[in-house]
């Protein structure tokens, strides 16, 4: 007979003090027909932690294994992820600002949106890098990131140090990923980039008018993806500011 589930543990009454908060969620796009190939239980596995391996050197730091140019070793993001939740083909990271500061700096903010619109980009290279542990044609095509700041409350388990997080920024961090199939980087303007520094790294905000719970909201994506797509799709989905 199978074990039941253990029962569910007790938050504690109360949450933190409201926190400064910034949420990162990442989707796989192709994970399903990815998941219903033949066998391919025995890489799934694998292939998660070949993904995870590589979205955290972009936060942690380390080699870019994937990529074959010799690219230098990232330094780690200071301050780094606080909070890490599975969520099932894609996963949900939190930061909180530096212990010395109430804000996240602009040099963390620009480095932090760069390395994960480099990982998108760099998908093709990333499944190349695992083709000799993971012999399946039907690799996921895209990472797809959604990236939001804003208000957070943390929550503990009692008996516990077991930590979650809520908070309407993660909520918009969910949506976002996966708001528009042909833009695999889509962050809120909640989350600070200066105008000087979008303009040097090729971002454009534009309005996103059919997010659910989120009208009007605006977003930093990157400008040639964006002008590349349908123009039945933008007028859809954006309208220009």
């Amino acid at each position: 007979m199978p074990k039941s589930i253990y029962r569910a543990k007790a938050f504690k009454s109360r949450a933190s003090h409201p926190l400064n908060g910034l949420s990162v969620i990442f989707d796989l796009g192709g994970f399903s027909k990815f998941f219903n190939q033949p066998d391919v239980h025995s890489y799934i596995p694998s292939y998660l932690n070949h993904i995870t391996k590589c979205i955290e050197t972009a936060f942690f730091g380390g080699k870019q294994f994937w990529l074959l140019d010799g690219s230098d070793d990232l330094p780690p993001l200071n301050p780094l992820p606080i909070h890490r939740k599975f969520l099932g083909d894609g996963a949900l990271y939190i930061w909180t600002p530096s212990k010395t500061s109430e804000e996240f700096s602009t040099n963390f903010l620009g480095y932090l949106s760069n390395r994960l619109w480099n990982l998108q980009k760099e998908l093709p290279q990333i499944n190349k890098a695992c083709a000799d542990q993971i012999p399946v044609f039907e690799l996921p095509k895209a990472i797809r990131f959604g990236i939001s700041r804003g208000t957070i409350y943390e929550l503990t388990i009692e008996g516990s140090k077991v930590k979650e997080y809520i908070g309407i920024c993660i909520n918009l961090a969910a949506r976002l990923q996966k708001y528009c199939s042909g833009l695999n980087f889509i962050a809120s303007a909640r989350v600070g980039l200066p105008s000087k520094s979008l303009t040097k790294h090729g971002y454009i905000k534009v309005l996103a008018t059919k997010i659910k719970g989120f009208p009007n909201e605006i977003v930093i994506v990157d400008k040639d993806e964006y002008q590349s797509l349908p123009k039945n799709i933008t007028k859809d989905l954006f309208a220009d500011i």
